[in-house]
């Protein structure tokens, strides 16, 4: 819950000088909002029709592998999860570590970005970039060779493996 106003009582009616705290419940995005860049404050019916996210005979299919549940998911549900990873690069910097608000000042410096861009940390010094811009995503990709710190960054567009 986040405070989101704060009143002081008059002194007449209140003699102890004690606020007045409204307090709301902010829901967070999803890691998937977050990603693809949707506002948690859209009408989720609408987001879920447009993204074709209903799920239908077949798109599921659980089983028991050697006692292990396995949940495998069809490919028109594998095709949905990965459209939203359009534009959208890994990165790698080669030879050194950094943190990732250093990262992403570097790279707002170095690329100049015309939109916003997304970063997610993934593991391993391992990093997700989504633009929103096409031709944002092209000139990291295509402008190179980047060094940050004098390390070469390594940068390739998301594939499914």
């Amino acid at each position: 819950m986040n405070p989101k106003k704060v009143r002081f009582r008059d002194k007449e009616s209140d003699t102890n000088g004690d606020m007045q705290i409204e307090m709301t419940q902010v829901q967070p995005k999803s890691w998937k909002d977050m990603l693809v860049g949707h506002s948690h404050q859209r009408d989720t019916s609408d987001s879920n029709e447009k993204a074709g996210f209903d799920f239908m005979e077949g798109d599921i299919l659980q089983s028991v592998v050697n006692g292990v549940p396995s949940i495998t998911f069809s490919d028109r549900i594998h095709q949905i999860l990965i459209q939203g990873m359009d534009n959208t690069v890994v990165l790698k910097l080669l030879g050194r570590n950094i943190g990732f608000s250093v990262l992403q000042n570097k790279l707002y410096s170095m690329w100049k970005p015309s939109g916003p861009i997304h970063m997610m940390d993934i593991e391993n010094g391992y990093f997700l970039v989504k633009f929103q811009n096409k031709m944002d995503y092209d000139k990291a990709l295509t402008e190179g060779p980047w060094t940050i710190f004098g390390q070469y960054l390594t940068v390739q567009p998301w594939t499914m493996i």
